[in-house]
């Protein structure tokens, strides 16, 4: 008796279902369904655009000596004045070396210090990729 009547309750729900499975694609087109989440009441500016990996190649030099840096066809093996090159020292500036860092002490126009560090050849000796991804 209680098979006969499950059956029977089965059968009444997959006939319905069908039905309105059936009578409903019109309606189904129409459904104005929110891509956000119900509790956000406005899109939001995505925050991170790049997640970078900690790869171990992401902290070799940034400029080695197999890199065509200016376009010119040839490797630039060795510091080029001619080439900007980016890091964390101003390129246009001649720093001194004392306790343990380098300091500012003057500027110059061509990238060229006598006596002192050019910061142009302290970013070419000590950027890394990371420190060039961290910009981009």
């Amino acid at each position: 008796m209680l098979i006969r009547l499950l059956k029977n309750k089965f059968r009444f729900i997959s006939v319905w279902l069908s039905l309105a499975l059936l009578t409903s694609p019109s309606q189904a087109g129409n459904l104005d369904l929110n891509d956000l989440p119900m509790y956000m009441a406005e899109s939001v500016t995505p925050i991170t655009m790049i997640v970078m990996g900690r790869d171990h190649k992401l902290f070799y030099e940034a400029y080695n000596d197999a890199s065509d840096l200016d376009g010119d066809g040839s490797l630039d093996t060795k510091y080029d004045p001619t080439i900007e090159y980016y890091g964390y020292f101003d390129s246009y500036k001649c720093y001194s070396y004392g306790s343990g860092y380098f300091s500012p002490a003057s500027t110059t126009s061509n990238k060229k210090c006598s006596g002192q560090w050019s910061g142009d050849y302290l970013n070419y000796l000590t950027t890394a990729r990371i420190d060039a991804l961290r910009k981009v």
